[in-house]
């Protein structure tokens, strides 16, 4: 192997990242699991309400410790917040840190599988923060609508439903919010919604269009294929001619 070619050793922030990347992750998923508590359980007890806010900040202040060190270790600072908003914005405004739960199942997914095509990472991306945004948006919406007055929410089921109407534009108008926060969620998720909508129409259209590139380039390469051995049997057929009216022809 050409030593030019070789692979560079990674950086002190690179390895910080891959030996902290599934801590993360899991934490991201309590993080999840302790807002839906609190969320759903309106009967909680406030010594519980307490205890899970506290846990909140504690992971919290976890992500904010990882950013500033990794922020550290960088060489170029300036160019990693750039390339590193949504980190930031996690650190800096806490009710957006559930969105640190993609950041980290796509790092986990790039460190076991540095061979997956870019494309794959990301349809992955746009799988599960479709599903995240759908579930933080009914956990939002679930918790500033009920118990409201002339609320229609009654069960989280009726925020399921409502988010998914509202993030494929249909608006049947069965369910609507009827507090400030309500639509504040609401036009959140109906912002992303068209976006995200519009993202993976066009990835799917490019990757239908790559299949079917990729189906005619195999079909030209078979057409090649079959007309280099139709000329190969007709160059055949006329040197097993010659060779018979040459062993036909009368000596001398």
């Amino acid at each position: 192997m050409d030593p030019l070619t070789t692979d560079r050793p990674p950086t002190r922030r690179q390895r910080w990242e891959r030996a902290t990347n599934l801590p993360l992750m899991v934490l991201a998923v309590l993080f999840l699991l302790l807002y839906s508590w609190r969320v759903l359980d309106t009967d909680a007890s406030p010594t519980l309400d307490s205890g899970l806010l506290w846990a909140d900040i504690g992971i919290w202040a976890v992500f904010a410790v990882d950013f500033a060190v990794r922020l550290r270790l960088s060489t170029d600072r300036v160019r990693f917040v750039r390339k590193h908003p949504l980190d930031l914005l996690v650190v800096l405004v806490p009710p957006f840190r559930p969105l640190r739960l993609v950041r980290a199942a796509l790092l986990l997914l790039d460190t076991l599988n540095r061979a997956t095509k870019p494309r794959t990472r990301l349809v992955t991306f746009v799988a599960s923060s479709s599903l995240l945004i759908l579930l933080l948006s009914s956990l939002a919406f679930f918790d500033a609508e009920y118990g409201a007055p002339e609320s229609k929410i009654k069960t989280f089921g009726d925020a399921l439903w409502w988010s998914a109407v509202s993030v494929t534009t249909v608006g049947y108008g069965d369910v609507y919010p009827v507090t400030t926060e309500g639509r504040l969620v609401s036009l959140v998720l109906m912002t992303l919604g068209i976006g995200l909508i519009s993202f993976a129409i066009g990835t799917m259209t490019s990757w239908v269009v790559e299949q079917l590139k990729t189906v005619d380039d195999a079909t030209d390469r078979a057409e090649r294929t079959l007309a280099e051995l139709v000329d190969e049997v007709r160059s055949l057929r006329s040197e097993v001619a010659e060779l018979r009216e040459r062993s036909q022809a009368p000596p001398g």
